[in-house]
């Protein structure tokens, strides 16, 4: 499936293709099982929608909105009954708060599994601090015969799939945000590089590869660069990395890497392509807090002065060692807090005593400062 996906990224052009709401499942018949109500009160406007009679595929109602504020609560009224015959089923709502364009677990805001007539159901819908401001969705769903969880896209017989308009507001601003797709992307003008960056905030889905939001950086490159080394270790979660030439073809990927899975790491030949592109997301739909090091080797440099020290075992259990004899070593987490510090030349590190974790090792060759990071077991 990994492999079908990069192909369809190659195929459509690269990754300015935005992610849509799924609208072509829903039930194919207008008999029986419906959504016959739904009564949503916000800030301002309201939803006070009448179901029947029942109509095939998804509904769609934007027309019909209502204002929430981020970080309050609203109660929901939905009415999961039907249009015809009563039989078994299940439903679900959903809100888009991160505005991604898909309704992912984490935005369910209530479910029912019932058999028709039953009373209306009352969602207590609390809206996330971070959720971002503008205009979204509010799916409803019902589907006869199924049970929990129901899939938002899914395509069914009898049922009901129905989306209302949100808007957000006093939640997070995302307009523009750097990184958000191929046109804000980051833009990277010489290495090494670091950064941190919380792909659950204000990123969304912006490629064909996964569901999950992801992060762009534009990388300037130079002729003197031969080869870019990229990783995503010490991320919080499972990170995919893509780099894109400037037409946006895939140029190379990777999912899992031995050193540091479940995250990502990988190279390439910088040859005379002027700038790329480099994607990082979650595998599948996950998201959280991605850390990015770029570096690069370069022509005409001897290895010191490229600071190609090594490592080793990279990761490691009890002690570090270092290529190269090197002067003044301080190893810091990723808050930038010394958890070890060494004075004068050294090749190796006791490291036991460090908690499970991504490290920087900061160290000095010649009076100049250089870092490298390393996984502790």
């Amino acid at each position: 499936m990994r492999i079908l996906n990069l192909f369809l990224w190659v195929i459509f052009g690269g990754i300015n293709t935005y992610g849509q709401y799924c609208t072509l499942g829903g039930p194919s018949s207008n008999a029986d099982s419906n959504v016959e109500s739904v009564i949503f009160n916000g800030v301002s406007g309201s939803i006070n929608h009448v179901g029947c009679p029942s109509q095939i595929g998804v509904e769609v109602y934007l027309n019909e909105s209502t204002t929430l504020s981020a970080g309050s609560s609203y109660s929901l009224q939905v009415d999961f009954g039907t249009c015809g015959g009563n039989f078994a089923g299940a439903g679900a709502v959903w809100i888009d708060f991160d505005q991604s364009q898909t309704f992912t677990q984490n935005e369910i805001v209530g479910t029912w599994v019932g058999t028709p007539p039953a009373l209306p159901v009352l969602f207590n819908v609390s809206v996330p601090n971070n959720a971002h401001n503008g205009a979204t969705r509010m799916r409803v769903t019902q589907q006869e015969a199924a049970t929990l969880p129901l899939n938002p896209c899914a395509t069914f017989q009898w049922g009901s799939v129905m989306d209302f308009g949100i808007t957000i507001i006093n939640g997070l601003d995302c307009g523009a945000f750097p990184g958000d797709d191929l046109a804000n992307a980051i833009e990277i003008s010489s290495l090494p590089y670091q950064d941190t960056v919380d792909l659950a905030y204000c990123y969304g889905n912006q490629n064909l590869v996964y569901d999950s939001p992801d992060v762009f950086y534009k990388l300037l490159l130079n002729p003197t660069m031969q080869q870019v080394n990229v990783n995503t270790c010490g991320s919080d979660f499972d990170t995919y990395l893509t780099v894109l030439n400037p037409q946006g073809i895939v140029i190379t990927y990777n999912d899992d890497h031995d050193i540091c899975a479940p995250s990502s790491m990988l190279s390439f030949d910088v040859n005379d392509l002027g700038y790329v592109y480099i994607v990082v997301e979650g595998w599948g739909n996950e998201s959280g807090i991605a850390h990015l090091e770029i570096t690069s080797s370069y022509a005409g440099m001897s290895a010191l002065e490229q600071n190609k020290i090594t490592l080793y075992p990279n990761p490691v259990r009890e002690v570090l060692s270092i290529s190269e004899r090197v002067d003044d070593v301080e190893i810091t987490n990723l808050l930038g807090q010394t958890m070890i510090a060494s004075y004068g030349k050294t090749t190796q590190l006791n490291v036991t005593e460090l908690e499970p974790g991504v490290y920087t090792l900061h160290f000095q060759i010649n009076g100049i400062a250089h870092s490298e990071r390393f996984i502790k077991l």
